[in-house]
């Protein structure tokens, strides 16, 4: 079994300390695949920042899939960013996205 893609369709801040994203997978087969979902915080955009939690899911028996997903940051950075990842990898890599808070960030 090949995985085709994997995509972060969705990410959004839906409170002060909670963010929900969306993960897309596809497969040339029914499975499995693993998917592994790792946020972060951090203060500058476009770099990562510092790991704020992971999680890992086990699909099978389809060729797509969709994880709602839902995240309560502990870290304190302006920037907010979610990686997906999958286990075979797709040719493509992982699908990140990234987004700046409404906590408001100190401007340097």
């Amino acid at each position: 079994m090949r995985v085709d893609s994997v995509a972060v369709t969705l990410f959004r801040q839906t409170g002060t300390a909670t963010g929900q994203a969306s993960v897309d997978v596809a497969t040339d087969g029914p499975g499995p695949v693993t998917v592994v979902i790792t946020w972060y915080t951090g203060n500058v955009k476009g770099e990562p920042g510092v790991p704020d939690g992971s999680e890992t899911f086990r699909r099978s028996g389809a060729t797509r899939y969709t994880l709602p997903l839902t995240h309560a940051f502990q870290g304190q950075g302006c920037y907010w960013g979610v990686v997906a990842s999958t286990d075979p990898a797709p040719g493509s890599g992982s699908s990140t996205q990234q987004l700046l808070t409404r906590r408001g960030c100190p401007v340097s």
